[in-house]
């Protein structure tokens, strides 16, 4: 465990000098104990004849003196597609509306000193300036620290998803699709529709809450399910779109041989400072039942 903690230490360093487009060769220290078992493991007598062994990498790979030697621009392939997708959804970001006169990126995270990154968005984003702080790579700790001890130094969130409730409202021609169309006590109604609560990207205060009253389709029951769900998209339609999930579920007892009138539920979302409580109420007999989702998790 020693040696693998010593090589990714070395890789982890690597990972913050190596410079972009420059040819040459990145040496890293690779401990004995590893050569060992792998010339043992591959029935070899030499390092080298593992690495020669290997028809795809053996033109990149080389083992000097007690050191891996990489080629750098394989090297660099490491890296690619972790930045290529870093790349991706900044662009993502800065194509919303509430984003687009973003000019200054500070950039945090242990990733965040590695050139090739800062190389990859200084060129997809020319017109910004980038700042890297000192000791970027505690950065994100030491925000997780302070905001531990000042909890309220946020005071507004982005919402991370599109919130919402299950919905089945009466069916229009032409409107719904006709697969969700359902009959259910003589009425024609469209089945699994996604209510929109809180849209993606919105600015949320602590304490934000938004509620919406329903009818219960059936009646006659003994048990009401309540779910919220959440996308990925920013109107979802249906809550068995693809990007859509269920966050959570929660149950009302009512008693149906006493339901003499039309049963209501008032759905409730309450959004805290790292929390998400979901609230349902019965509102004839006032029963509640809660549950609190981390949103920091989910």
């Amino acid at each position: 465990m020693d040696d693998y903690l010593d090589i990714m230490r070395c890789f982890e360093s690597k990972k913050r000098t190596i410079v972009p487009e420059k040819s040459g060769k990145t040496r890293m220290t690779i401990p004995q104990t590893l050569v060992k078992l792998s010339t043992r493991s591959h029935g070899v007598k030499s390092f080298k004849e593992v690495i020669q062994k290997n028809d795809t990498h053996k033109n990149n790979v080389g083992y000097d003196t007690g050191k891996l030697v990489w080629n750098n621009d394989f090297f660099r392939g490491f890296f690619k597609k972790t930045i290529d997708g870093i790349v991706k959804h900044i662009d993502e970001i800065i194509q919303e509306s509430e984003a687009r006169d973003i000019r200054i990126f500070v950039m945090v995270g242990g990733f965040s000193e590695c050139l090739l990154v800062q190389d990859a968005i200084k060129k997809q984003f020319g017109d910004v300036s980038i700042i890297v702080p000192e000791e970027a790579g505690l950065a994100v700790l030491k925000g997780a620290v302070f905001f531990g001890h000042v909890p309220d130094a946020i005071s507004r969130r982005s919402a991370r998803y599109t919130y919402g409730f299950q919905t089945w409202p009466e069916f229009r021609e032409g409107f719904h699709p006709k697969e969700k169309k359902v009959e259910i006590e003589n009425l024609v109604r469209c089945r699994d529709v996604f209510l929109k609560i809180v849209t993606k990207g919105e600015k949320v205060m602590p304490g934000y809450m938004r509620s919406q009253i329903f009818q219960a389709l059936h009646n006659k029951e003994n048990i009401l399910e309540c779910g919220v769900f959440v996308s990925d998209k920013k109107d979802p339609k249906f809550i068995d779109d693809p990007e859509c999930r269920l966050l959570g579920r929660l149950q009302i007892p009512l008693n149906a041989e006493k339901q003499t009138v039309k049963t209501l539920i008032v759905e409730t979302l309450i959004f805290g400072e790292t929390e998400l409580k979901f609230k349902a109420e019965h509102v004839h007999s006032e029963i509640q039942c809660e549950v609190i989702f981390d949103l920091l998790k989910d």
